[in-house]
């Protein structure tokens, strides 16, 4: 009787639905990880302890892009140990079902229906099967080709570091392929011991990890649309229209975004008034989820730590490998403010109306990120009383973001506050509202109701 049960429950929508489906493919990936972590020959003979707990911690923050960890990954792993780092770096910057449908292909399987709804979920974040099935191939031609001519920019610029024997050709390298990943997946590890504060002076190394970060942050569709640029430039292609609005919004609340940030981190200061010009920058591109680090982030004022903390919240574009609310949330978001301000039954951008289930959909999704973050605020206070309420503001927020940027706060983490970080950063990635919506119960006919109506504001 139990089995049957437990069968008519499997065999519901909800466990077919492309949350429960990354879910099952995100959950195997981190074990794994965990368990290659784990192992003596991915750990430095001289390093610090790695134990299951901070293994574990490492594989999630790496598969959920996310940054922050409990041992300094310099100083605790090896080669191979970072090499565990890059794949799960990979697999969780792409998505994991992508490669789960690559691995489909290659051993002539079909993916069902349910499976190839969740790739494209994971890619555009809509129902868009027949976009999905014409842009798959080249969304990887595209992500390789980026990482690929990044880790050889990387490699160039950091031939003078090598020359002056800071590094030997193999692990700049090594160094140059990691980072590009690292930065292109926008996962904010870093194999060098003070992270990236090292390369303060090398403009050319900061400048290319800020471009892989914004190209990993602005979403595959758009990058599969701005790969048509050279066409469109040799005039092999028409121009009208060649952007789709969703591909607008992006790159005009992205600039918008890294211009207010490096704004508001130029007034208010990074810390470092030797370098508060290229710290703002950086800084204001690597805070929408990168997590790379080139100041202390500890020494520098609250209002700039609470400017990282509106930019970690918003975080990079739907179907990237970016988390927070989305760009296009906050624009939806806005521009339902204003039609609201206004009385207008209608919600525009760029002189179109937004469907109405979009505008639902940001409702919500600000409302259960606020939620989230705000539950994670008071947890990690209970838990943590003795610490600063931004230090623990800044944590909750960053690891819901996949951001990885931390006031030197994560290696204080006890078990209790280790796990609600992992779920934070674990929610952050899958998103709340689609895991919302899969938790959800089956809608059911609604009974009419007398309309009532009370006071507000």
């Amino acid at each position: 009787m139990a089995v049957k049960f437990l069968n008519k429950i499997t065999r519901t929508r909800r466990f077919d639905a492309p949350a429960f489906i990354v879910l099952r493919w995100f959950g195997p990936c981190i074990l794994l990880g965990t368990l290659f972590l784990r192992l003596p020959w991915a750990h430095r003979e001289n390093g610090p302890p790695v134990g299951l707990s901070a293994a574990l911690f490492t594989a999630v923050s790496a598969a959920c892009v996310t940054g922050l960890t409990v041992v300094n990954v310099a100083d605790a792993f090896n080669w191979f140990g970072q090499a565990v780092i890059c794949v799960l770096l990979e697999l969780g910057g792409l998505g994991i079902m992508t490669f789960a449908h690559l691995g489909f292909r290659l051993f002539g399987h079909r993916a069902s229906l349910g499976q190839q709804a969740a790739t494209a979920d994971s890619l555009f974040q809509n129902d868009a099967a027949g976009e999905f099935a014409k842009s798959f191939r080249r969304i990887l031609r595209i992500t390789l080709l980026i990482q690929v001519a990044g880790a050889g920019a990387l490699f160039c610029s950091l031939i003078p570091r090598t020359l002056r024997g800071g590094e030997t050709p193999l692990s700049a390298a090594w160094s140059a392929a990691f980072h590009s990943v690292s930065a292109f997946c926008n996962g904010g590890f870093s194999i060098y011991r003070d992270g990236l504060s090292g390369f303060l002076n090398n403009i050319p190394f900061l400048a290319l990890i800020m471009l892989l970060i914004t190209l990993g942050g602005i979403g595959h569709i758009v990058l599969v649309e701005l790969h048509r640029l050279p066409a469109l430039i040799r005039g092999r292609e028409r121009r009208v229209h060649w952007l789709s609005l969703h591909s607008r919004v992006v790159l005009i609340m992205t600039a918008l975004l890294i211009a207010a940030g490096f704004a508001a981190l130029l007034a208010f200061g990074v810390g470092d008034p030797v370098h508060a010009f290229g710290g703002a920058v950086f800084q204001s591109v690597s805070s929408r989820t990168a997590g790379f680090a080139t100041v202390r982030l500890e020494r520098m004022p609250l209002a700039s730590i609470l400017a990282m903390v509106t930019l970690m919240f918003v975080g990079g574009s739907p179907g990237s490998c970016a988390g927070g609310i989305k760009t296009t949330s906050l624009a939806i978001w806005f521009a339902r403010l204003k039609a609201n301000l206004r009385n207008h039954s209608g919600v525009t951008l760029f002189g179109r109306n937004i469907a109405p289930d979009l505008v639902s959909r940001a409702r919500i999704l600000m409302a259960l990120t606020m939620l989230w973050n705000l539950f994670g605020v008071f947890f990690l206070a209970a838990v943590h009383p003795a610490e600063r309420l931004e230090t623990l503001i800044f944590e909750q927020v960053s690891a819901f973001g996949t951001v990885g940027l931390s006031l030197d706060f994560t290696g204080r983490l006890t078990e209790l506050s280790r796990w609600w970080i992992m779920a934070s950063m674990f929610v952050g990635r899958l998103g709340p509202l689609s895991i919302a919506l899969w938790m959800a119960p089956t809608v059911k006919a609604e009974i009419g109701r007398p309309v009532a109506r009370i006071m507000v504001g």
